[in-house]
């Protein structure tokens, strides 16, 4: 534990109380006054990265508490506007801070017991927090389905602590490397258990995608910082010799990443196609986890938690944005820009994989996904209405950071999380997820009997089920079940 790990809880500790405490100006949101020790508690979170990268010791658990304090900061100056008036404005500053303490807590634990402890404040705290959205039959849904796949989690944690304690005869981390037959297997599947539960993968997928019902800061808090969290758990644990818990998390994780990403192009709505895109990326961690490449998971961690909390604050103005674009006169896509797009990018990666050998490397399979990423954005900046010189320098950027991704990030990304335990996970396994999911993704673009079976199980993912009163089997979807079942009339 950092000898700053102390004071960055005592800082959240006093936003907890700051956002208690009666506010003598009326024009101020109730609670606000939690950003200010928050501000205090993102110092020493910066001065505790800064002593990690001096000394090489956990930089992904200290990048990982900067990560979380800040976006609870940022997300709670938004809302001393965007709550301005709502009578849950104190509870959300009140249980932010509690939920990134929390985090924190859990972050720089070095016993099992402190990471527990940690792991089930920020979880009730989360809880909570969803159950402030409100009093409507979609927010008792998310609150429902989120206390019982996260508290299975929670129990799951803590009976791997357990366990793991009463082996080893030590609550040390340090200790977890000395596990081995019944009580290694059972310690990795359980916490690999708690881990997809709180990242909200199969087959405790639900809760997340019902979360899409609460506030906008909620959920710009759930989707930049709680969700990441199984990524660091299962760095925690990663030096238990267990094959069960990879594979647990490989295969939840495969699942989610490729059926997420078919339930994301089902939705309508902005905040159901970003929880599904998040159900995704936490698929993508995951299965990079359970093939050993941590440091490449955190970089994703730390991308992912930066690009969708700007995404979730700006939700609101998406509906005008749309609306602006569709003001615009429809021009047609170019065809041969997209292919040219496509090609350059594809031929540049092709370059830079092999000047840097990422071929050599163990988990190389997972290339496929982001390459891909890079050509679909490729061909789309190709084929758009911009002009010729514009449409040059954003694929010149494309490029650039096509480039940078394969020759540095992907290999140097081992140096942010040295872990040297071997990953029972083959490499085939990965390249099999990555034809399953293009498949599926033709499938679901195409037109036909297939097509329609896919969007109708993609569209189905993680919703809650429709309610009908027995009394009238005939009643219209509008008579009862969640909001996003009833008409609009």
């Amino acid at each position: 534990m950092s000898s700053l790990a102390p004071f960055l809880a005592a800082a959240l500790l006093a936003a907890v109380a700051a956002a208690l405490l009666p506010d003598a100006a009326r024009h101020r949101t109730p609670g606000s006054l939690a950003v200010w020790p928050g501000a205090v508690a993102a110092t020493f979170a910066t001065l505790g990265l800064a002593g990690a990268l001096a000394d090489r010791t956990d930089v992904a658990g200290a990048a990982l508490a900067l990560l979380v304090v800040a976006l609870t900061v940022v997300v709670q100056s938004y809302a001393s506007r965007h709550l301005r008036g709502d009578p849950r404005a104190r509870s959300f500053f009140a249980l932010s801070s509690l939920a990134a303490l929390g985090s924190t807590t859990a972050i720089a634990a070095d016993d099992v017991v402190l990471l527990s402890v940690g792991w089930t404040l920020a979880t009730l705290s989360t809880i909570a927090l969803i159950a402030s959205g409100g009093a409507g039959p979609q927010t008792r849904v998310a609150v429902r389905r989120s206390a019982v796949a996260l508290l299975i989690g929670d129990a799951a944690l803590w009976t791997a602590a357990v366990v793991a304690t009463a082996s080893t005869g030590s609550i040390s981390l340090a200790a977890l490397g000395s596990l081995d037959g019944t009580a290694a297997t059972l310690v990795g599947a359980l916490v690999a258990v708690a881990a997809v539960a709180r990242a909200g993968s199969f087959p405790l997928h639900g809760w997340l995608p019902a979360t899409a019902a609460t506030t906008t800061p909620v959920s710009a808090l759930l989707h930049a910082g709680f969700v990441n969290a199984g990524a660091l758990l299962l760095l925690r644990f990663s030096a238990v010799p267990s094959a069960a818990g990879p594979w647990i998390a490989g295969v939840a994780g495969a699942i989610t990443l490729i059926v997420a990403t078919l339930a994301m192009l089902t939705r309508a709505d902005v905040k159901g196609r970003l929880v599904h895109s998040t159900a995704a990326q936490m698929g993508f961690l995951l299965l990079a986890c359970a093939l050993g490449a941590y440091g490449l998971a955190f970089v994703h961690v730390i991308g992912h938690a930066l690009f969708k909390a700007s995404l979730f604050l700006g939700a609101g103005s998406a509906v005008e944005h749309a609306l602006r674009e569709r003001a615009r006169p429809l021009l047609r896509p170019s065809r041969v820009g997209g292919a040219v797009g496509v090609v350059l990018i594809l031929a540049v990666a092709a370059v830079a994989l092999v000047a840097s050998d990422a071929f050599a490397h163990a988990t190389a399979a997972l290339l496929l996904f982001a390459l891909t990423t890079a050509a679909v954005a490729g061909a789309r900046i190709g084929a758009s209405s911009a002009t010729a010189p514009a449409r040059a320098a954003f694929l010149l950027g494309l490029a650039i950071a096509v480039v940078g991704y394969v020759a540095v990030v992907f290999p140097g990304a081992e140096a942010l999380v040295p872990v040297t335990t071997p990953a029972p996970l083959p490499a085939g396994f990965t390249a099999a997820v990555f034809l399953i999911a293009a498949a599926s993704l033709l499938a679901i673009r195409s037109t036909g009997p297939l097509s329609d079976r896919v969007f109708a199980f993609a569209l189905a993912w993680g919703r809650p089920p429709l309610s009908v009163p027995a009394s009238t089997p005939s009643a219209p979807a509008s008579a009862g079940g969640p909001l996003e079942y009833r008409r609009v009339s």
